[in-house]
């Protein structure tokens, strides 16, 4: 049995991400452009006040259990769990969650979850072994979960995120033993040393303690540490190795995109393929705000430009603010689409998807060199 002191949350409260994609009905078909777009925006103003994480003494913690696989330690240890019930199943069969992460951890690790959150909107944001979650019942929303769909699931345990979910841990532990998560390392004590990849990859470990997948977590570390190194090898082969590149995430606001700074999932994810991605100062959120305006003294950087709306919208109906012709990456055929299902906070196999994109969109792009 797994045992954990009384914790107390350190995440706010009521912090809901209304609109980022709330559907709590399974059957109902994707949104049009431009609601897509506005929830998109809504998320991001939401998520901006939300992802104050974890305590100072994280990052030593994080970067030892990224160098190699180690053996279970107590939750009590452990930097990215948030609060935990005192006592939880060994080997657990039945697992609700409550957030698209786990979702994704879990399949990579062979197990089917009995409920989650926003199954609609899994396929668009994630998309990581759809066939295994399709018919995985409607818990309700991330946001608010629905405390009758979780009991009627039966689990014998419930993985959430303390940013959202901390105000209803001990109606989750009436149901069930609980464990909820830090989503991310603590900037201010970690800075750019430890990225968003890097506790994604703690937590799939943790996960694997908790359901006695220890071994297939580290096969899934494994394949994607593989890939990784795959990825570098043909970018070196063409000679991109060192190149500057910038991840945007369309928003759906008027010339305004979210920037993947040097703290975030995409900083960790370039930087093992070798590149060098701009902006590289750590922020709290791993994202900044910037414009058209901001690329325009960027003469070698490359733009990979991830789409919040449905495939087939043209890069050039994205790229319309009249700054952007000015843009060199832009006058110089160096702005990639990427279609929205690459997410910036999923676990690692979402950053293994991430790199295998990164590298295709990047080679399919002139070098800067050769644009010039």
């Amino acid at each position: 049995m797994w045992t954990l002191p009384l914790a107390i949350d350190d995440e706010r409260r009521g912090n809901r991400f209304a609109g980022r994609f709330a559907l709590t009905s399974r059957a109902r078909k994707t949104q049009h452009l431009k609601r897509v777009c506005a929830a998109t925006a809504m998320a991001v103003a939401l998520f901006a006040n939300s992802y104050a994480f974890a305590q100072g003494s994280e990052a030593k913690a994080v970067r030892a259990t990224t160098q190699a696989p180690q053996s279970c330690t107590s939750l009590a240890d452990n930097p990215s769990v948030s609060q935990a019930s005192p006592s939880l199943p060994a080997r657990p069969k039945r697992i609700v969650v409550l957030e698209f992460m786990f979702a994704e951890d879990l399949a990579a690790l062979g197990i089917t979850p009995v409920g989650m959150a926003d199954p609609a909107y899994y396929p668009v944001w994630i998309g990581y072994d759809d066939a295994r979650l399709a018919s995985v019942p409607d818990i309700g929303t991330r946001q608010e979960p629905s405390l009758e769909a979780i009991a009627a699931a039966k689990p014998d345990l419930i993985l959430g995120v303390g940013l959202r979910h901390a105000p209803i841990f001990a109606a989750l532990e009436r149901i069930a033993p609980t464990v909820l998560f830090k989503y991310g390392p603590n900037f201010a004590g970690d800075g750019a040393r430890v990225t968003q990849l890097d506790w994604g990859r703690k937590i799939l470990r943790t996960i694997g303690c908790l359901t006695g997948r220890e071994e297939a977590a580290h096969a899934v570390e494994a394949k994607v540490g593989a890939g990784f190194a795959r990825d570098a090898q043909r970018l070196a082969l063409a000679g991109r190795r060192g190149e500057q590149v910038a991840w945007l995430q369309e928003l759906g606001l008027p010339d305004r995109y979210w920037a993947f700074t040097g703290n975030s999932t995409a900083a960790g994810v370039a930087h093992a393929l070798g590149l060098d991605l701009w902006p590289a100062e750590p922020t709290r959120e791993g994202t900044s705000y910037v414009t058209s305006e901001d690329l325009l003294k960027k003469p070698n950087l490359t733009v990979l430009f991830v789409s919040a709306t449905e495939p087939g919208v043209p890069l050039a109906t994205k790229l319309d603010s009249p700054i952007w012709r000015f843009v060199p990456a832009r006058s110089a055929g160096r702005v990639g689409l990427v279609e929205r299902n690459i997410w910036g906070f999923g676990g690692p196999m979402s950053a293994l998807r991430m790199a295998d994109t990164m590298t295709e969109t990047l080679l399919s792009l002139l070098a800067p060199s050769a644009s010039k």
